[in-house]
C-alpha cells in the first residue's frame, strides 16, 4: 500500500467508522459489532476499489457490514433452533426414561406381589436364595433341610412365578408398543 493509499484509507476510516459501528450495533452486540466493523475495513483493504465520493465508499462498506450481520444472525438462529431441537429431544428422552423406570417399578412390584403369593415354606426358601443371596447349602443348614429339598422348592417357586409373569409379559409388550406413540 502506498503512502497515498494509507492516507486515503485513514481518512475513509475516520469519516465512516462511527456511523458504521452504530449501524452494526443496532443488530448485534457491542463486541460482535466491533469485530464485524473491523472485518469490513480489512475487506476494504484487501480488495481496494476506486470510489468517486465518500458516499459510494460508505455505501459499499455498509453493504459489507449488512451482509456480515445477516450471516451472523442466521448462524445464531440456526444455533438457537438446534439448541431448541436438542432440548426437545432431551425432554422426550427423559419422558421415555421415566416411563421405562415406571414400567420397571411396576414389574418389580408385580414380582414381589407374586412372591408373596407363594406357599410360606417355598416363599421363605425363594427369598433366602434370590433376595438375600444365600446358596443352597446355607439355606439347607439354616432351615435344617436337605440340599435337594432346597432345589426342588426353588424350582417350584420359579415355575409358579414364570406362569404368573408370562401373563404380565403379554400386557407389558402391548404397553411398550403404545408408549412408543
Amino acid at each position: 500500500m502506498s503512502q497515498g493509499d494509507e492516507q486515503a484509507f485513514a481518512w475513509i476510516y475516520e469519516k465512516t467508522y462511527p456511523s458504521l459501528y452504530y449501524y452494526v450495533k443496532r443488530f448485534v452486540e457491542e463486541e460482535q459489532a466491533r469485530d464485524i466493523v473491523a472485518d469490513c475495513y480489512i475487506k476494504l483493504l484487501r480488495a481496494p476499489k476506486k470510489f468517486d465520493h465518500l458516499a459510494h465508499c460508505s455505501a459499499y462498506i455498509k453493504a459489507i457490514a449488512r451482509n456480515a450481520c445477516i450471516d451472523l444472525l442466521q448462524r445464531r438462529n440456526r444455533e438457537i433452533h438446534t439448541l431448541q431441537q436438542l432440548a426437545l429431544l432431551q425432554n422426550e428422552q427423559q419422558e421415555v426414561t421415566n416411563q421405562h423406570y415406571e414400567l420397571e417399578a411396576l414389574v418389580y412390584k408385580k414380582i414381589l406381589d407374586e412372591i408373596e403369593q407363594l406357599p410360606a415354606f417355598t416363599k421363605k426358601i425363594f427369598k433366602l436364595s434370590y433376595l438375600e443371596g444365600l446358596n443352597n447349602t446355607e439355606i439347607g443348614a439354616l432351615l435344617n433341610i436337605r440340599d435337594q429339598t432346597v432345589r426342588n422348592k426353588k424350582a417350584e417357586a420359579l415355575k409358579k412365578l414364570r406362569l404368573k409373569l408370562a401373563e404380565m409379559s403379554r400386557f407389558l409388550h402391548l404397553l411398550k408398543f403404545f408408549l412408543k406413540f
